[in-house]
């Protein structure tokens, strides 16, 4: 893993997070932002780590899970450039309860939660925009759960390839780089289930399946199946 202190990263508030936001608040939080890049599965913090930094993805991907005693995993999100996690030590001075880990090479910028929650305190502007994020979090989350309800894993597994196909997306070649059993996290679904799932979408020509990847190959019959829900 790699420390860097401002240099050769883009400044914050080209990130979409910070539209908005006065350029002296942006200013005093790129004096304190620091840019670690982590390899492909490397952990970014464990279950009981200290809550003591906010995250933003600059480049690459990653991962937010949770694993039961028992070994099952669920993945709650896949976050991607722009994306800002890490934030629950805000409102709450626990320790983590779920993994953060890189899914590809992946650069990250962070604060320390102490400077950033004292700027958001601070300055109206970044509390705004902390609470319009904190906003669409929780109704993404009421939207899944309303899914895991009143869904089939067919379109459930649909929905989460769109969501994926629009954030990931850079060329008609470019293909989804996902497990099956990381489609089952996402989707609340077992993998068999999944796998089922995944086999009727390609049988049906609208993806293509290969190790550890997904080839959409109809977009827009992808997009009307995600919709159904």
């Amino acid at each position: 893993m790699l420390y860097i202190l401002n240099e050769q990263t883009a400044p914050l508030g080209e990130e979409p997070f910070f539209t908005g936001i006065s350029r002296e608040t942006i200013e005093r939080l790129n004096a304190l932002a620091y840019h670690r890049s982590y390899e492909p599965r490397q952990i970014i913090y464990f279950p009981d780590d200290a809550c003591d930094y906010v995250y933003w993805v600059r480049s690459g991907r990653v991962k937010v899970m949770r694993t039961s005693e028992s070994g099952r995993e669920i993945t709650y999100r896949h976050l991607f450039p722009g994306d800002m996690f890490g934030e629950e030590g805000l409102v709450q001075s626990l320790r983590r309860n779920h993994y953060a880990e890189a899914v590809e090479p992946t650069l990250l910028t962070l604060l320390r939660q102490e400077d950033f929650g004292r700027i958001v305190r601070e300055e109206l502007d970044l509390a705004y925009a902390m609470a319009c994020h904190l906003c669409r979090r929780a109704i993404e989350v009421e939207t899944t759960f309303a899914e895991y309800v009143f869904v089939d894993v067919r379109t459930r597994v649909a929905s989460r390839l769109w969501q994926l196909y629009c954030r990931e997306q850079t060329t008609e070649d470019t293909p989804l780089l996902i497990t099956h059993q990381e489609i089952a996290s996402l989707a609340g679904a077992a993998r068999e289930t999944v796998t089922v799932a995944l086999h009727a979408l390609r049988e049906a020509g609208i993806i293509a399946l290969s190790n550890a990847q997904v080839h959409v190959l109809k977009p827009d019959e992808l997009q009307r199946l995600a919709n159904l829900r």
